[in-house]
């Protein structure tokens, strides 16, 4: 068996490790990702969302709030700057 060695291991290939592996690459120059996962990328991915990562639901502080808001703000500038990411 041989063993492989990354920077970074990504365990799932879904929306999240997907996103993660782009940002890391992409923005952040590192080359030495591996997305681990046994299926293909995107297979269990849906537009059948259950709405939890949205920014609906505080918690028992404001850090999950602050997290999505700070998520959601990324991806609204990716849709608006594909190409840069940036606003």
């Amino acid at each position: 068996m041989s063993s492989l060695s990354a920077d970074v291991v990504i365990c799932g290939a879904g929306i999240a490790g997907i996103a993660a592996a782009y940002h890391l690459t992409v923005k952040q120059g590192l080359r030495d990702v591996l997305l681990v996962d046994p299926l293909p990328p995107l297979s269990l991915t849906s537009d059948k969302s259950t709405e939890a990562y949205r920014n609906w639901w505080p918690g028992p502080d404001d850090a999950m709030l602050r997290f999505m808001n700070r998520s959601i703000d990324l991806l609204e500038n990716w849709i608006q700057n594909p190409i840069t990411g940036s606003g």
